[in-house]
C-alpha cells in the first residue's frame, strides 16, 4: 500500500512539474519573438491586470499605450496577439484570409460538435453556412422585412406614449431590448413574442441570461480560460451541469421556480420546436432567415465538408466546391448565435445613440432636420422605405460615429491562425496564435481620425474617406457580421421614428452616471440609459 501511495506520489509530482514546465514554455513565446506586453503571473497570466481595470478592453488600450501597436498577453497561459496597426490588420483579416479563417473558441465552446453555428465555424464548414444564410441580408429580402420592422416600431412608440404621459425620466434601454428581441423573433424567425408588452416573457428572459454577470463569470468558464488543455472536461461537466438541472427540473417541477434552465439550451429547444412547426405548418408565405435555412436544409444529421482552407490559396478556396445545406442542429444553432448577435448587440447600439441625443442637443437638431428634409413633419406615422433610409447620408454618419466612439462587441472581433505567418519587423508567429484588436486605439486614433480630435462626437469626419480598418465594430474582411446591413436598418429607421416625434431630453447625474462605470462581459454597455422624452411640437 505505501509502494502504491508513493507511486501515485511521484506520477503526481512528475505531472505537476511537466505541466508547469509547459507553462513556462507558453510564457517565453512573446518573449522569443521580442514581442512586448505586460508580464505574465503563473497560472494566471495577466488576470491580475484585468480585475484591476475590471474591463478587457480598457486593459488592452492601457497596454497598447505603454507596448504598442503589437504586443502579447495572457489569459491564463493562452497567449493573445494584439494588433493596432492598421496595415498589419488588414494583412490579418483581409488579404491571408487564407490563414485566418478562424476564430478563436470561447470558453465551453466546443467546435467539433455537429451543432456548430457559423459563428464558431471554421474553413469550409464556415464558408458553407455563410452561403446559405447571406442571401436573407440582402436588400431585397430586408425590403421584405420593412412591414414587420414597422410592426415592431408602432410598439415601441406606442410605448414611448405612455413613458412621456408619465412626465418623468425612465430608462429606455430597457424599451430598446424589447424592441429588438421582437424584432429578430418577428424578422428573422416568424414569431410573434409581443414582449414589448410583456416583461416576462420567456424569449426575453432567457435572452437577458444569456448576457448576465452570473453567466459570464461561473466557476466552468473560468476553468476554461485558465486550464484549457482539460477544455473537453470541462465542456463535458457543462454538459453534465445541464443535464442535471434539466433532470431536476423535469422530476421535481416545483424547483422550477428556483433552479432556471441553461438560458441558450433553452432557446435553442425552441428552435428545435421552431423547425418542426414550420416543416408540418410550410412558412406562412413569410421570407425569413429561417425559412431560408429550412430551404436548404438536409435530411442528413453531420454533413461531411472538405478539409480546412489550411495549405491553400485564397484562388483554391474560391474553387472548392460548397455543398449548399445545413443540417437541422446547424439550423437550431445559428437561431441562439443570431438572436444573441442581433439582440444585446443592437439594443446597445441604441442605448448609446440616445445617449449621444440627450447630451449633444446639437447634434439632435441637425438630425432632425436632416429627417425632416425627407419626410413630411405632419405625416409621422408614415414609414420610410428601404431606398430612401439608404439615402440618407447624415443618419448613416451619426450611427457609424456613434458606434466608432462606443464599440459594443469588440471580444468577438479575434483571428486565429491556421499556419505560421509573420508580422512585419517580429518574428514568424506560430500556427494556432490568437489574435485580438484593440479597438480602442484604432477607433480614438487621431492619425486616423483627425484633424478633428476623435474624442470629439464630429458625424462629419465620416465624409472623408478613411483607412479600411479604421472603423470596425461589425468587423473586418470577409468574416465581418453577416447581419450589418440588417443591423443599420433596424437602427435607422427606429432613429427616424423616434426623433420625427420627439427629442431625448438630459436629465443629469440620472443620465450620465451609468456611462462613467461601463460593464463589460460579452458587450460593454451601460447598466440603464435614463432620459425624457419631449414632444417636438411642444419645443419652442
Amino acid at each position: 500500500m505505501l509502494l502504491l501511495t508513493g507511486f501515485l506520489l511521484i506520477t503526481f509530482l512528475i505531472i505537476i512539474i511537466a505541466y508547469l514546465r509547459h507553462i513556462r514554455e507558453k510564457y517565453s513565446l512573446f518573449n522569443r519573438l521580442a514581442i512586448p506586453g505586460p508580464p505574465p503571473t503563473l497560472l494566471f497570466g495577466n488576470f491580475s491586470d484585468l480585475v484591476k481595470t475590471k474591463r478587457l478592453s480598457i486593459s488592452i488600450k492601457q497596454w497598447t499605450e505603454k507596448y504598442g501597436r503589437v504586443f502579447g498577453y495572457f489569459e491564463g497561459h493562452t497567449p493573445i496577439l494584439v494588433i493596432s496597426d492598421p496595415d498589419v490588420l488588414q494583412d490579418v483579416f483581409v488579404k491571408s484570409f487564407s490563414n485566418f479563417h478562424s476564430r478563436r473558441t470561447f470558453p465551453l465552446e466546443n467546435r467539433f460538435t455537429k451543432t456548430v453555428n457559423i459563428f464558431s465555424a471554421f474553413g469550409v464548414r464556415w464558408k458553407r453556412q455563410r452561403t446559405v444564410i447571406n442571401p436573407t441580408f440582402s436588400p431585397a429580402k430586408i425590403k421584405k422585412m420593412m412591414a414587420l420592422l414597422s410592426r415592431s416600431i408602432d410598439a415601441f412608440m406606442l410605448k414611448m406614449a405612455e413613458e412621456h404621459k408619465m412626465k418623468r425620466p425612465f430608462d429606455i434601454y430597457a424599451y430598446f431590448k424589447r424592441f429588438t428581441m421582437d424584432t429578430i423573433w418577428s424578422c428573422c424567425f416568424g414569431i410573434e413574442t409581443d414582449m414589448q408588452s410583456n416583461i416576462h416573457n420567456p424569449y426575453l428572459f432567457h435572452a437577458q441570461k444569456v448576457f448576465s454577470e452570473e453567466n459570464s463569470v461561473k466557476i466552468l468558464v473560468l476553468l476554461s480560460l485558465f486550464i484549457t488543455e482539460l477544455n473537453h472536461i470541462w465542456y463535458g461537466l457543462h454538459l453534465v451541469e445541464n443535464y442535471i438541472r434539466q433532470w431536476i427540473r423535469h422530476r421535481f417541477s416545483f424547483t422550477q421556480k428556483y433552479v432556471d434552465e441553461e438560458p441558450s439550451k433553452w432557446i435553442v429547444r425552441q428552435a428545435y420546436e421552431l423547425i418542426d412547426k414550420r416543416e408540418k405548418f410550410g412558412q406562412n408565405n413569410r421570407t425569413d432567415l429561417m425559412q431560408l435555412m429550412l430551404e436548404s436544409a438536409s435530411k442528413d444529421d453531420v454533413i461531411e465538408d472538405s478539409k480546412s482552407f489550411c495549405n491553400k490559396t485564397d484562388e483554391a478556396i474560391n474553387e472548392q466546391p460548397i455543398v449548399r445545406k445545413l443540417t437541422i442542429p446547424e439550423i437550431a444553432s445559428n437561431v441562439l448565435i443570431f438572436m444573441i448577435a442581433g439582440y444585446e448587440t443592437t439594443s446597445t447600439a441604441l442605448a448609446y445613440a440616445a445617449y449621444v441625443l440627450a447630451t449633444h442637443p446639437e447634434e439632435q437638431r441637425q438630425l432632425q432636420e436632416h429627417i425632416d428634409n425627407y419626410f413630411d413633419s405632419e405625416t409621422e406615422n408614415v414609414r420610410p422605405s428601404y431606398d430612401t433610409v439608404s439615402k440618407m447620408d447624415y443618419l448613416d454618419m451619426f450611427i457609424r460615429e456613434t458606434l466608432r466612439m462606443y464599440p459594443i462587441a469588440p471580444i468577438a472581433i479575434n483571428r486565429q491562425s491556421t499556419e505560421d505567418f509573420q508580422i512585419k519587423n517580429f518574428g514568424i508567429i506560430p500556427a494556432g496564435t490568437s489574435i485580438t484588436v484593440d479597438i480602442y486605439s484604432l477607433h480614438f486614433d487621431p492619425d486616423l481620425w483627425g484633424p478633428v480630435d476623435p474624442h470629439k462626437f464630429y458625424p462629419e469626419r465620416f465624409a472623408t474617406k478613411r483607412h479600411p480598418m479604421a472603423w470596425i465594430p461589425f468587423g473586418i474582411g470577409p468574416r465581418n457580421c453577416v447581419g450589418m446591413r440588417f443591423a443599420l436598418t433596424e437602427l435607422k429607421m427606429l432613429l427616424i421614428c423616434l426623433l420625427k416625434k420627439y427629442s431625448v431630453i438630459d436629465c443629469g447625474d440620472q443620465t450620465h452616471e451609468p456611462f462613467e462605470n461601463l460593464k463589460e462581459y460579452i458587450v460593454i454597455a451601460p447598466d440603464q440609459v435614463i432620459v425624457r422624452l419631449q414632444p417636438r411640437n411642444e419645443q419652442h
